[in-house]
């Protein structure tokens, strides 16, 4: 049978477009070559984010990536970075961890998050975790990146898999979560999001209905994943040739959120036993 291996990535994806979930997920499918400018500039977008993300990690390392970022010749990428340099999102003291992936369970499925940074700092009443995470596209509001699916399986992911860090085996408190977000073109207002019981068994009924809908269309195999009717979204999804939804990406395409974590497939075969 096959094993679902999910992340915010997949379940944004979904929510978006159920056939650009299957395309990209289920198919593996990569999106056309570029074939115009507008669509150079938005896998260069995508690039520069992922640049930015790997300098931060090295610079956490201990390492001296002053001149890389130099000799990119890449002036938003400079100007990020000393931004980045210049006015860093404010955390708490503690052990630092970059680029940090955890993974639970979730209907038999693993639901994996990577952290650009997770922060486990010891404090009187135990431990809390905080969440940052770099962003290099259009700021956003605080309360359209609650509703994230980023923010639903990171914060999530952080309460479930954190028992591993305490000695007695029980989960770090929702409320002992935070999350930042430090955005790119917004470095001096970063954005903090707190957490509770009653959210995170909001995110667990929301991750669990995702993931039973998914389930459900897998069974149909194509035919289970729809063109989504929004046709405003088809104009900025790269996989609208595949839908006979034109070829031509439009200018000023922003890097959507479920392009900021890594395309893996979601489809493992399970060994049969």
């Amino acid at each position: 049978m096959d094993l679902l291996q999910l992340s915010q990535s997949a379940l944004a994806s979904f929510a978006r477009c159920p056939r650009r979930f299957y395309l990209r997920f289920v198919r593996r499918l990569e999106w056309p070559a570029p074939i115009t400018g507008s669509e150079q500039a938005w896998e260069r977008s995508l690039r520069r984010g992922e640049e930015l993300h790997l300098f931060i990690q090295q610079a956490a390392l201990g390492m001296d990536v002053e001149a890389l970022v130099r000799e990119t010749g890449d002036s938003d990428l400079e100007r990020w970075w000393e931004s980045a340099i210049s006015h860093p999102p404010p955390q708490p003291s503690g052990e630092v961890y970059t680029e940090i992936e955890w993974m639970v369970p979730v209907g038999g499925h693993p639901l994996v998050a990577r952290f650009d940074r997770l922060i486990v700092a010891q404090t009187e009443a135990g431990i809390h975790l905080h969440i940052v995470d770099w962003k290099t596209g259009t700021p956003q509001q605080a309360t359209r990146l609650e509703r994230s699916w980023q923010t639903t399986v990171y914060r999530f992911v952080a309460v479930e898999a954190s028992s591993q860090l305490t000695t007695d085996g029980r989960a770090v408190a929702p409320e002992d979560v935070g999350f930042t977000y430090w955005q790119a073109e917004a470095p001096q207002a970063p954005l903090l999001l707190e957490y509770d019981q009653a959210s995170h068994e909001a995110a667990e009924e929301r991750i669990a209905r995702a993931v039973a809908d998914i389930e459900a269309r897998l069974l149909r195999d194509e035919d289970g994943f729809e063109r989504t009717t929004d046709l405003d979204a088809c104009r900025h999804c790269p996989y609208r040739s595949y839908c006979e939804r034109g070829r031509d990406t439009p200018t000023g395409l922003d890097v959507d959120e479920d392009y900021e974590e890594g395309g893996e497939s979601l489809l493992k075969e399970q060994e049969q036993v």
